[in-house]
């Protein structure tokens, strides 16, 4: 459990932290073009492709390599893509892969991790890194094991707007951060076999540990829960109490009538609206005025996300796990634990019905 310190200390370690990112990823030059593969090449697949080709035009990639079960993915990936297979072990044979991205279904994240940490030097998996804390623990083990670079797909966190807003309240701007709502809602329609806990709602779960200062939740509970015909939940509210009398509300969400991205901080004299759809832009509010920041951004967070990961690799001295191990972790004991929740929900209501 982590040990709860006084606000100022946290937000002014996490602030060095973000300072100490936001230097790394501000220069190229120390990037040598890389050779990428890319396992999945679904909707958020696909954007890591044009991701990776944007910086293959700046001379930061030398190759990229695309594969999915998925045949039909092909007509697409290869837009983008120098190569593409339907199995990663054609992935790792043809090609000496630097790095690798494991864009697919969860389920599928544990072993395909293990097989392809024997193959490249830097690993990025996106969230959450597996189903459960044991298949975290073991995916962070091997990268210990092979000497590894890993990045989970944790992007707010690369959100320059976030980290601004960040930056504000370890000023004092808005007072003592209290209370955290983060909405996530799209229009989308769910995918097939959905988790809302796991492709939505560990967002909020990361962004508001981290903006506490990498704290621990202490006490968890879902409301408003919606399942489809699958029993599978695709809309909830999550509230996470930590210790301080801090809380975050998590209002997640398919179906929307509309997107709703935001994030809100309230401190003890104000507040701070971030839209996250919004990449340059945040408005803050205290008793005295409203004002509007706009930022100057210069990278999307995927783009950060990559250049944090390639750096990685070529720097030895630099942290080898991004997010930290406790970190990666304690977003997938969360999840799992609002999974339980509703479980104990549904076996509630079928044993009433009995």
């Amino acid at each position: 459990m982590h040990t709860f310190k006084p606000q100022k200390n946290l937000i002014s370690l996490m602030s060095t932290a973000r300072a100490t990112l936001s230097n790394r990823l501000s220069t190229d030059d120390n990037i040598m073009g890389a050779v990428v593969g890319v396992v999945g090449c679904g909707r958020w697949g696909m954007t890591h492709l044009k991701t990776l080709n944007t910086l293959k035009n700046k001379g930061l990639i030398s190759a990229i390599h695309a594969c999915d079960i998925d045949p039909l993915t092909k007509s697409e990936a290869i837009k983008y893509a120098d190569t593409f297979c339907t199995d990663w072990q054609t992935l790792v044979s043809n090609h000496d892969l630097d790095a690798v991205a494991i864009v697919t279904p969860v389920d599928t994240h544990h072993d395909l991790a293990l097989a392809l940490l024997d193959h490249c030097n830097a690993l990025f998996i996106e969230k959450p890194i597996g189903l459960s804390q044991t298949e975290a623990s073991s995916i962070i083990a091997k990268v210990q094991e092979t000497g590894s670079k890993l990045l989970v797909g944790h992007i707010l966190r690369f959100n320059e707007v976030i980290n601004e807003a960040m930056k504000l309240i370890s000023n004092g701007e808005i007072g003592e951060l209290q209370r955290i709502e983060f909405n996530r809602i799209t229009k989308r329609q769910p995918p097939d076999n959905p988790n809302i806990f796991e492709a939505m709602a560990i967002h909020g779960i990361d962004t508001a540990c981290y903006s506490f200062g990498e704290l621990e939740p202490s006490r968890l509970s879902v409301s408003n829960l919606i399942l489809n015909d699958n029993d599978y939940p695709i809309n909830a509210k999550l509230s996470l109490e930590f210790p301080g009398m801090k809380e975050a509300c998590i209002d997640v969400g398919w179906n929307g009538d509309e997107e709703n991205r935001k994030i809100q901080y309230f401190g003890s004299i104000g507040s701070i609206v971030v839209e996250t759809s919004t990449l340059n832009q945040l408005t803050i509010k205290t008793e005295q005025n409203e004002r509007v920041c706009v930022l100057n951004s210069s990278d999307l967070p995927l783009t950060r996300e990559w250049l944090h990961l390639l750096q990685s690799y070529q720097n030895s001295s630099q942290q080898p796990i991004y997010p930290q191990q406790g970190a990666i972790i304690r977003s997938v004991k969360w999840v799992e634990m609002a999974n339980q929740e509703i479980q104990n929900t549904s076996t509630e209501l079928n044993e009433s019905i009995e």
